[in-house]
């Protein structure tokens, strides 16, 4: 079942979901929404003044959606023929969907065309590919934590890992795209899933004033011991219009 397939990536959603400033009016559009499993979870981090609206081509996943949901909207319909007019949605949601569509580029397209002046696109998609890896210690993970929860917003990944996804973006007419890279690994939490991803030189500002100087030389340690391997990666790309 796709809820099965989406399992895994839940806690990373709900973590990018909590750490992103998403619109809280307007109408919401959960393109490839499936049979609504996500609606929910996204709901709760738009706010009680925005309308959603779960979009997907399958007839059976709309009327799922429509019985389990029965208080938004459910449209049958096709990401690169988007039945909306321009500029009527604040937020677009595209999760685990992306590499679906039969042309990235025209879907994102249409992403844009449905979008408000200032709207925002939620992309969440996935990859697998050879990427520096840094194993950090406990101490460092919740200095992490501890900074993010402070206000502090999560670093951007790596160049590497923004290359593709951030240039389609930004052909498809989106602004300065913000994109984050987690390993999709259901054995740690999703904090820890960024921060592997994440380099010494990138995170050493938002840590340091919750570690102690012991801890300090610990990380430093750490930072000297990156590994190459060969992962499943998630990427999250946030962008305005």
């Amino acid at each position: 079942m796709i809820t099965d397939l989406h399992a895994p990536l839940m806690p990373i959603l709900r973590y990018a979901l909590a750490t992103t400033h998403l619109p809280q009016d307007g109408a919401v559009l959960d393109l490839a929404c499936g049979t609504g499993d996500k609606v929910p979870l996204l709901a709760e981090h738009c706010g009680a003044n925005t309308r959603f609206i779960a979009l997907d081509i399958d007839h059976s996943a709309v009327a799922t959606t429509k019985e389990r949901i029965p208080y938004i909207q459910s449209v049958v319909g096709d990401a690169l023929a988007l039945p909306l007019r321009n500029a009527s949605c604040t937020t677009v949601f595209c999760i685990a969907s992306l590499g679906l569509f039969a042309d990235t580029q025209v879907a994102l397209a249409e992403m844009r065309r449905v979008l408000q002046p200032g709207g925002c696109v939620f992309i969440v998609t996935a990859t697998q590919l050879w990427a520096q890896v840094t194993h950090w210690p406990d101490v460092l993970v919740t200095a992490y934590e501890k900074s993010i929860a402070a206000g502090h917003s999560p670093p951007l990944a790596t160049p590497d890992l923004q290359d593709q996804l951030g240039l389609l973006l930004q052909q498809a007419g989106f602004v300065a795209p913000h994109m984050r890279g987690l390993l999709l690994n259901p054995l740690i939490p999703p904090i820890q899933a960024e921060l592997a991803l994440l380099s010494w030189d990138t995170i050493q500002s938002l840590v340091t004033p919750h570690l102690a100087l012991s801890d300090l030389q610990i990380c430093y340690q750490a930072s000297e011991s990156v590994e190459i391997e060969l992962c499943t990666i998630v990427l999250i790309a946030v962008a305005i219009t």
